[in-house]
Order: structure tokens, then C-alpha cells, then sequence
């Protein structure tokens, strides 16, 4: 496992666990993630951070319907 994919799977732990409403999200889009990557033209590197970028977009918006329905 590359430092990347480390970096990326304790990432994803972290935000499974501090946004536990997202916590399957989360997780679907970590398994895109390596299903992508067995690709042997994939750049792990870009698909990580397709990755956070997904699950950043993910959290933005829960976080903002979240605060909306207070």
C-alpha cells in the first residue's frame, strides 16, 4: 500500500467517525476508490483525490442542510 492509499483510508476513517450519518457514504466512495485503482492505467494519486473531493463535497453539504433544519 502506498503512502497514498494509507493517507487515504485513515482519512476516510477519520471522517466516518466524526460524520457517522455519513459514515456508508463515506465508505462507497473509499470501495470507488479502490475498484477504480485496479485499473493499471489509474493514477492512484488522482483518484484519492477524487475521492476527498467527493467525500469534502459530501460533508459541505451535510453540514449545511444540518445547520438549515435547526
Amino acid at each position: 500500500m502506498t503512502t497514498t492509499q494509507r493517507d487515504l483510508r485513515d482519512y476516510v476513517n477519520e471522517q466516518a467517525l466524526k460524520y457517522d450519518d455519513l459514515r456508508h457514504q463515506i465508505y462507497d466512495a473509499y470501495d470507488l476508490f479502490q475498484m477504480e485503482i485496479e485499473d493499471p492505467c489509474a493514477s492512484v494519486a488522482h483518484e484519492a483525490e477524487l475521492c476527498i473531493s467527493e467525500i469534502i463535497q459530501m460533508i459541505n453539504e451535510y453540514e449545511t442542510n444540518t445547520k438549515a433544519n435547526r
